[in-house]
């Protein structure tokens, strides 16, 4: 319902919050009374979606995501046939059932937990789903959480998601160290107005954040039942990074506000959650892991309160009642701020400790209580003190440019771009390239931003054009920075190696060996990245004893600099892998693609072309021991990446197809 906008890039029909509302009737559209009520409807859900047949209504429900929540009001007729189908599916929240005739669907009603109620008059249907949408908005608002298995056990799901767990963190670290200017303000502003264009309740509630809002009112706000709340909450649910860029001066304002009202003393809080039977198992594998939030944690210091919600939800066939129970020493954690805003709350009788998006925890334990007949899942408010974790986040900070101070949009396209976004990294670079000239002192940095988001898409001309300028423009600063200009020398000779001109490449790395001599530079990290290059070239020339001694030597250097779970290691295990492999040392190439698949699962987004790299480098060992059956499961492990990663044209998406169609054959 919502107009077109040029602020975030969006697929038609997106819906920006996390409840839909859905109308079922033939009628639905003939009657103008029915037109009239859904604008009164759509002022408390402002997604509204119409269906007049069955078929099309049941296949739009079933292609939400789980995530998603739906509330939908159908006529009894059309609902007796499509309730029994789709009842049970998470996504769907409640049912409402409009109709004349009560006594004809009371009783079928009463066999479906989800039914709300069967309701004859508009007026009563629109008062009781405003009335239930004020605790639903609460209780059913899906929980985001990533889970760090420490472990690394890759038979375990969980350690898919450490990769996204580290980047959720960085992507909040950037963001409330980000200063924000009233042009900010006004782009969220008018990107709001183009949502609600036609929604004059919630265009009332934008006009009035246009007026009055003050970084000190930042947790009344978001408190309010209103756009603030539902359209950051899922932004953070779905790292919607367009969205969260545009909020972002909201999403620093509360930080501030938390870290000035901080709780002084340790308190054990609650928060109840209707939980799927897969989302609660994920969990009970995962004591003693780390688990971080992705938005916003609202929970209670009163016990009785978080249970009372327990009994305003719907819980169907597949969910549990979840009771969280937190302890939190604001002693033992500085990282994220937590605090009580009873008093800054739109609302003010919950006794709410909000805790700030991205806090980490410990899980303790996870068992049922049948007293209660409720889960209860123990946690406590943890730093990100696990070693390897630590070493991993501030190492990619370090690289990202996130420092401890402020930051900017290019460190935010920085991490985007590592995430695998390259569309939204590219518009960040090219409007910060259009407003600063090639004299400013960021210039440089900009243009190796830009080499490296080219060389990912695999576009080297114009890698290389933008690492060349990078090059020229440090030499003319400060051709002493030994460092900087020696690592501008590699990155150029990578993109010749990826065009195989081998001997251009080796120019370029011999450019960087002299400036790294001349710096008295020996086992700095980005030494490191000189030898795995030089590797590489040796790798293509089918010098293989000196490919493996410049891997090798490589990734000495990463280890004597901390690095040794950072994704450069990865690089040299993969490469080390690639010797092993063709020279017929086949086991030794398994153990290393598999420790370079490992550590890009731990370090890098679950979608990251890298790890299908990587899954695409087992599959090719396993063909090359003819063992079919296991090449193809890693060739279509790959293809699940790429095709999601990468455009459908792009060699990579090709290549694993035709090695998908020809380990196939083999297979009939």
């Amino acid at each position: 319902m919502a107009a077109a906008n040029n602020t975030v890039t969006r697929k038609h029909g997106d819906n920006l919050e996390t409840f839909s509302l859905l109308w079922l009737d033939a009628e639905v559209n003939t009657k103008e009374e029915n037109r009239r009520a859904q604008k009164r409807l759509r002022s408390i859900i402002n997604y509204l979606k119409i269906f007049q047949d069955q078929n099309e209504c049941q296949q739009y429900i079933k292609s939400c995501s789980e995530q998603d929540r739906i509330v939908l009001i159908s006529s009894g007729r059309l609902g007796k046939e499509l309730i029994p189908q789709i009842h049970d599916l998470r996504q769907l929240s409640d049912v409402y059932i409009y109709c004349w005739d009560k006594k004809a669907y009371k009783h079928w009603a009463k066999q479906f937990s989800k039914i709300k109620g069967v309701i004859v008059s508009l007026d009563d249907l629109v008062q009781q789903i405003t009335m239930d949408q004020k605790d639903r908005g609460k209780v059913e608002e899906p929980m985001s959480m990533n889970i760090y298995n420490a472990s690394g056990n890759l038979d375990k799901t969980t350690t898919e998601l450490n990769g996204h767990f580290i980047h959720s963190l960085l992507l909040i670290d950037v963001l409330i160290k980000m200063k924000s200017s009233d042009a900010d303000k006004k782009k969220l502003i008018q990107f709001c107005k183009d949502e609600y264009y036609d929604n004059e309740p919630q265009l009332a509630v934008v006009g009035e954040f246009e007026r009055d809002y003050k970084s000190r009112k930042a947790l009344w706000w978001y408190t309010r039942d209103a756009f603030v709340y539902s359209m950051l909450n899922k932004a953070l649910r779905i790292q919607n990074t367009e969205l969260l860029l545009l909020f972002r001066f909201v999403i620093r304002d509360i930080y501030q506000r938390l870290k000035k009202y901080q709780c002084e003393n340790l308190v054990t809080v609650y928060r109840y959650q209707a939980m799927s039977r897969d989302e609660l198992n994920a969990l009970h594998k995962s004591i003693g892991q780390f688990i971080s939030i992705n938005s916003f944690f609202s929970t209670s210091a009163d016990r009785d309160v978080a249970l009372r919600f327990s009994n305003r939800s719907t819980v169907s066939n597949d969910l549990h009642r979840i009771l969280f129970e937190i302890e939190a020493d604001p002693h033992v954690v500085k990282s994220k701020p937590f605090a009580d805003i009873t008093s800054l709350s739109y609302f003010r009788h919950e006794s709410e400790i909000l805790f700030m998006v991205g806090c980490i925890f410990r899980l303790i334990n996870v068992y049922r209580d049948d007293s209660e007949k409720i889960w209860i899942i123990k946690m406590q408010l943890a730093e990100n003190n696990d070693d390897d974790l630590k070493k991993l986040f501030d190492q990619l900070k370090s690289d990202y440019g996130v420092g401890e101070n402020e930051t900017d949009l290019q460190t935010f396209g920085n991490v985007l771009q590592y995430m695998g976004k390259y569309d939204l990294a590219e518009k960040i670079y090219s409007g910060l390239h259009d407003q600063c000239s090639s004299d400013d002192a960021s210039f440089s940095r900009l243009c190796v931003s830009f080499g490296r988001l080219y060389k990912d898409r695999k576009d080297f001309d114009r890698s290389l054009q933008w690492f060349q300028r990078a090059l020229d423009r440090r030499i003319r600063i400060d051709s002493s920075d030994f460092v900087y200009i020696g690592g501008l020398h590699c990155c150029i000779g990578n993109i010749h190696m990826e065009k195989n001109d081998f001997n251009q490449a080796m120019k370029c790395y011999s450019a960087a060996m002299d400036c790294y001599k001349r710096g008295n530079i020996t086992n700095h990290r980005d030494t490191a990245s000189l030898y795995h290059g030089i590797a590489r070239v040796h790798y293509a020339q089918k010098q293989y004893p000196e490919a493996l001694n410049n891997y090798q030597r490589s990734l000495d250097i990463l280890q004597q600099n901390s690095r040794s779970t950072h994704p450069d290691a990865a690089l040299n295990h993969s490469g080390i892998g690639d010797v092993y492999r063709v020279t017929g040392q086949h086991q030794l190439a398994l153990n290393h693609y598999r420790t370079s698949l490992d550590i890009r699962i731990k370090s890098l987004p679950p979608q990251h072309p890298d790890i299908a790299s990587s899954n695409k480098s087992i599959g090719l060992l396993y063909e090359t021991t003819r063992n079919w059956k296991e090449a193809l499961e890693y060739y279509k492990r790959a293809a699940i990446i790429y095709r999601q990663s990468l455009p459908l044209q792009q060699t990579n998406v090709t290549e694993i197809e035709k090695d998908i169609q020809r380990v196939s054959a083999k297979l009939k």
